[in-house]
């Protein structure tokens, strides 16, 4: 999991709706990398659990993507 920053809203007046900060799991990063020029993500930090525990584009959540791994 990563906390991620990306394209949101960008009709709105607000720069929280404009550029969200999201918890994405690592896949959707990794598809969204090969996305090249259409890629949402603008930036992508260490998870923080403060912002959700599954992913805001796939729903997995935090233990799942972890059972996965192992």
């Amino acid at each position: 999991m990563k906390t991620c920053t990306v394209f949101g809203d960008m009709q709105s007046d607000s720069a929280a709706e404009q550029y969200p900060t999201v918890t994405l799991c690592n896949e959707c990063v990794e598809q969204d990398a090969l996305a090249e020029e259409d890629n949402q993500i603008v930036s992508q930090g260490a998870y923080d659990e403060s912002f959700g525990d599954s992913c805001e584009w796939c729903g997995i959540t935090s233990a799942e993507e972890e059972g996965a791994v192992q």
